[in-house]
């Protein structure tokens, strides 16, 4: 014969598996026990714990009280709102055949969701402001330039393991340093998830717990560095002005230049005229075009290295906020993404400036040598020259 335990909760979880023809109804099993338990040790062990119903010893047949903890889902034991807010300290699932505990870490993701889920609200509760409801059925309030309430309302369909559940505890709620400043924030997180909503489930706190667990990282960061995000955010809209008015004025400092190249161009091609084999009025020509190349070309490198130099420094400061404000450095993401458009469309546009330059040049060139037979002449003669001395292929 199977010994029996002590414990009522594993004596039924024995029986339990040792009943033929087992039914449960309304917290009451009945059915014929197996010839492999003693039928009056199992009757007298009933009795002792005031868990007999009924018992038959001819046919072997029992019906007794499920013990307190004995479940035959994870969805009947959340049916109490008592246990949605706290786990029991033992308890079995049938469905799963799992006695669960409420800190084994081997148990099923289902059980370790419901075991996250109540240690949640067990830590929540401890900086409610107040706990209404009726009897068991504790709903949690929240006041802090509003009021929202929790009700304990959840199934098994919400539970998720909440990964950072322990370092959110210890670091938020159960460390005694800015204990009052992290309740403010908690509230104010708690707030701002849930804006316009003055009542809600315990099921979406569960939902949106990595959203409120890292604005609470990023507002207690905040705080420690004594800065607030509006602050900051002033700060880096002034650093996204001066870094605009930068990049515009790379631009608009060689507005006044660039009206030069179109007249240089007309300038050129209005006196240029074919007066003889080689006429210097238009070499001298040529010659100072040949200079306003050149400068433009020095000028518009100067412009690029001003970019380069406004892009490196709005890189260090991005590069500083991600460092110093880690958690809400992504909050700021738009507006350096806005600057690096505008760095962007700059330097196409003095990529455009660049080869304007290049072609006014190139033009006057072209013009110079179609206005000069002599220089016609002498092109011809060198590029005959460098086809006669070039190597045949072997």
């Amino acid at each position: 014969m199977i010994p029996l335990p002590t414990d009522p909760l594993e004596l039924a979880i024995l029986l339990y598996k040792s009943m033929q023809g087992r039914g449960v109804h309304i917290g009451i099993v009945s059915g014929a026990l197996d010839t492999t338990l003693d039928f009056d040790a199992v009757v007298t062990r009933l009795e002792s714990a005031q868990q007999l119903c009924t018992q038959n010893a001819s046919t072997r047949h029992l019906e007794w009280y499920l013990p307190v903890g004995f479940f035959m889902s994870l969805d009947q034991l959340l049916s109490a709102p008592a246990r949605r807010i706290k786990a029991p300290p033992r308890f079995y699932l049938a469905d799963l055949d799992q006695l669960c505990t409420s800190d084994a870490a081997t148990q099923s993701i289902a059980v370790r969701g419901y075991v996250a889920a109540t240690k949640l609200h067990g830590l929540l509760a401890q900086v409610a402001d107040h706990q209404g409801g009726v009897a068991s059925d504790k709903t949690l309030i929240f006041l802090h330039r509003g009021t929202v309430e929790i009700t304990p309302e959840y199934g098994v369909s919400d539970l998720c393991l909440l990964d950072g559940l322990d370092a959110f505890a210890s670091d938020f709620i159960l460390s005694e340093t800015h204990q009052e400043q992290k309740r403010t924030i908690l509230k104010t997180v708690l707030l701002e998830l849930f804006a316009g909503k003055s009542r809600l489930p315990f099921s979406q706190v569960l939902a949106r717990f990595s959203d409120l667990k890292e604005k609470m990282r990023a507002g207690y960061q905040l705080y420690v560095a004594e800065f607030s995000f509006q602050k900051v955010k002033t700060e880096v809209e002034k650093e996204k002005l001066d870094a605009m008015l930068k990049l515009n004025k790379v631009f608009s400092d060689i507005q006044n230049q660039l009206l030069g190249v179109p007249a240089a161009l007309i300038l050129a091609g209005g006196q240029m005229k074919m007066d003889g084999p080689l006429d210097a009025k238009n070499v001298v020509i040529w010659l100072g075009t040949l200079v306003f190349t050149a400068l433009m070309a020095l000028l518009i490198r100067n412009q690029r290295h001003t970019l380069r130099a406004v892009q490196e420094e709005i890189a260090q400061q991005k590069e500083q906020l991600r460092t110093k404000f880690q958690a809400i450095s992504e909050r700021f993401k738009d507006i350096y993404d806005e600057i690096e458009k505008r760095h962007t469309h700059q330097t196409r546009l003095i990529l455009v400036v660049d080869i304007l330059v290049a072609l006014t040049f190139c033009c006057i060139t072209l013009l110079l040598i179609w206005l000069s037979p002599a220089l016609q002449a002498m092109l011809a003669a060198t590029w005959g020259a460098l086809k006669t001395l070039s190597l045949p292929c072997f």
